[in-house]
């Protein structure tokens, strides 16, 4: 018996050590930080979260930290640099981050409401819009005019329509417009052009449709020249490295009640429900990384 005994003892330290090992190597952080990238008001869409977030702090029993974005990249840098744990991605900026670190993980996304320019479900479309009273009625007659942009990491309003473009007419974008300038989000883009301070934008449907249902812009005061195929709404993601247990408790208050736990949130963000998603969702964007 004392033989076994001691056979077995060499055996168990490496079994003990590896449950140890496997353990250690998952981060259980004190605090958690939270972050989006801006669509809009970034500051107003963080608040919006906060009931979210409080039922997070409330299942895990840790703080979370609600971190107001500068921009696309720093949201993307934020979690390959694991200074934010769970956060908000366009397509674009996801694919980018999952690029750099194939730890950040999709769970999550959106299924939006339907609106002028915006079909219900989980998916949206790019959009080139010009003012409805403009003389543009073709991609041609945008030549040589301003475009506005959103942000560069912006999936609908820079990173496809630079990709796409050159199919359309030929030409880049830059060589085809005679200035494009970055307004910062897709809200500022969608005035600009409704306001007819650029000749054109480019923009997600979803966002153009959210600024008619506040009443900020009229559904006739654009026209549509070019949409995009389907493309998946933003993806909700976090660290693959934090605990499984802490991962499992942000996806479960995501998903709580079908996804429809926090009905003012997702009025807010014009949503029907938080729905499950998968990497291979976002698999037809993959040449945009």
């Amino acid at each position: 018996m004392g033989w076994i005994c001691r056979r077995l003892l060499p055996f168990l330290a490496l079994v003990v050590f590896s449950i140890g090992g496997a353990g250690a190597q998952c981060e259980n952080p004190a605090r958690l930080r939270f972050s989006l990238v801006p669509q809009g008001d970034a500051g107003r869409d963080l608040s919006a979260y906060r009931p979210l977030v409080a039922a997070i702090e409330a299942r895990l029993g840790k703080p979370v930290e609600l971190l107001l974005p500068q921009s696309y990249g720093g949201v993307v840098e934020g979690l390959v640099a694991s200074s934010i744990d769970f956060a908000i991605l366009g397509p674009a900026s996801y694919l980018k981050a999952r690029g750099a670190n194939p730890e950040v993980q999709v769970f999550a996304s959106y299924a939006k409401r339907a609106g002028p320019f915006q079909e219900e479900g989980p998916y949206y479309r790019a959009v080139l819009v010009v003012p409805a009273a403009s003389r543009h009625r073709s991609l041609e007659s945008l030549q040589g005019g301003t475009l506005a942009l959103t942000d560069p990491g912006s999936t609908s309003g820079a990173v496809l329509p630079r990709r796409v473009f050159p199919a359309l007419t030929g030409r880049s974008l830059d060589g085809f417009f005679g200035r494009i300038v970055y307004v910062g989000d897709h809200d500022r883009a969608g005035l600009a052009v409704a306001a007819g301070k650029v000749d054109a934008a480019f923009l997600s449907g979803f966002h153009l449709s959210e600024l008619v249902r506040q009443g900020r812009i009229e559904a006739n005061s654009v026209r549509v020249l070019w949409r995009s195929e389907p493309i998946p709404q933003d993806a909700i993601v976090y660290r693959g490295r934090l605990c499984p247990s802490i991962r499992e408790g942000i996806r479960a208050v995501f998903l709580a009640r079908d996804g429809r736990a926090f009905p003012a949130l997702l009025e807010q963000q014009g949503s029907l429900a938080f729905v499950p998603m998968e990497d291979s969702a976002y698999r037809i964007l993959g040449e945009l990384q």
